[in-house]
């Protein structure tokens, strides 16, 4: 019982806070969320590309950024 009540809660606060993103950035708010997973995206491939590195791996071709 107490789960469900506390998962019901983090589901209301999940969509007030969702509804107040898309209420203040109106249309910038997808704009928003594709630059957040963009620099994730290229966040995520510098963490992976230094751990190989790290590793020992060789790169296997040309570079062309970072």
């Amino acid at each position: 019982m107490k789960d469900s009540l506390l998962l019901l809660l983090t589901g209301i606060v999940c969509a007030a806070g969702a509804w107040l993103f898309f209420r203040y950035f109106g249309q910038e708010a997808f704009g928003i969320l594709m630059l957040v997973a963009l620099i994730g995206a290229i966040a995520d491939n510098a963490r992976l590309r230094r751990r190989l590195r790290e590793m020992g791996a060789k790169p296997e071709g040309k570079r062309t950024w970072l």
